[in-house]
């Protein structure tokens, strides 16, 4: 993770961050992030090697994309956005006005997962909001 942008926010709300992600994976959710809605990456559960700050700013995108959508056709706000891809599906939920939750998950696990994904965004937004 790049440093000058984790500095956005304070170094024990990036801690309490990575544990909420954390228990996304003990959920067997394979991989996590939060994001602020800006597209800046504030904390990732990946494995050791991989890199996704540069998508940040594309998931960021989408669900800011899908909120302006629903905006105009008067639906409301979406929580979130899913994209399926192969057997996977990418999770990009809001986490508050800050911040958003991107998780892969299995699609077959998609459906066990969208309430703990739920929760996960609620601790989140809670943490960002202090």
């Amino acid at each position: 993770m790049d440093m000058h942008k984790e500095a956005a926010i304070s170094g024990e709300k990036v801690e309490l961050l990575k544990a909420a992600l954390s228990k996304l994976r003990s959920l067997g959710i394979e991989k996590s992030a939060v994001i602020s809605r800006d597209g800046t990456m504030l904390a990732a559960d990946v494995p050791p090697g991989e890199e996704h700050k540069i998508y940040a700013a594309m998931y960021a995108a989408m669900l800011g994309s899908a909120e302006g959508a629903a905006s105009e056709l008067r639906l409301g706000v979406p929580r979130r956005v899913v994209m399926d891809v192969g057997k996977k599906k990418v999770i990009v939920e809001g986490a508050g006005p800050m911040a958003l939750i991107v998780a892969l998950v299995g699609s077959a696990q998609y459906q066990k997962a969208a309430p703990d994904i739920d929760r996960v965004a609620s601790e989140v937004k809670a943490i960002m909001a202090k």
